[in-house]
């Protein structure tokens, strides 16, 4: 079951901080809030890909050219980034997010951006129940135009998702977690996965 508005706000509000979603700092809650998502903003910091003197990336054989694959860009004030048709970059959202062990949360690109071309995640939308920090944005350009995307802007959206029960051992508890309250764009850790 995805939560709708009044649900939502009750779980920013609950007294129980285990049952409490956090999405921080909510600028403007009116227009945030949708029927059934919040919108998240985009922050200042771009990870940018670094291509000039690696041959290709094997996370396995090389860690180390997973880890330097992604140079970090910050955008100062409210000067904009240009993404370019064809681009991938890695941004977060402005807002620190928690979501408690009893759900689920996906995150989507808002509409209007979509319907410009701008993919905000490239498969990874699903964010688990325990999950804590900024969510990673793989924001890539499938317009024909440049797109200036400036830190604050309202590009996605969080749909929270009830879950049946509690898992038995949620994101924030599982030692394997790689991104767990993470404050900017991560790169891909993959190379720490256990085959």
């Amino acid at each position: 079951m995805i939560l709708q508005d009044i649900e939502i706000v009750k779980r920013m509000i609950d007294p129980d901080e285990n049952k409490r979603i956090v999405v921080t700092p909510l600028w403007d809650p009116v227009k945030q809030i949708g029927p059934s998502s919040v919108d998240v903003r985009l922050g200042v910091g771009f990870k940018i890909p670094v291509t000039s003197y690696f041959h290709s990336i094997d996370p396995y054989n090389e860690p180390s050219v997973a880890e330097r694959y992604m140079s970090l860009l910050e955008v100062p004030g409210l000067e904009g980034f240009y993404l370019h048709p064809g681009e991938f970059v890695l941004a977060s959202t402005l807002e620190y997010i928690r979501v408690p062990h009893d759900l689920s949360c996906r995150i989507e690109g808002r509409s209007s951006w979509g319907r410009l071309g701008l993919l905000v995640h490239a498969t990874a939308g699903f964010i688990d129940p325990g999950y804590a920090g900024n969510v990673t944005f793989e924001l890539y350009n499938a317009g024909r135009l440049p797109m200036a995307l400036k830190p604050g802007l309202r590009i996605a959206q969080l749909c929270f998702i009830k879950l049946a029960g509690e898992p038995l051992v949620p994101y924030d508890l599982r030692p394997e977690s790689k991104y767990n309250r993470v404050l900017s764009a991560e790169s891909s850790r993959i190379w720490r996965d256990k085959q």
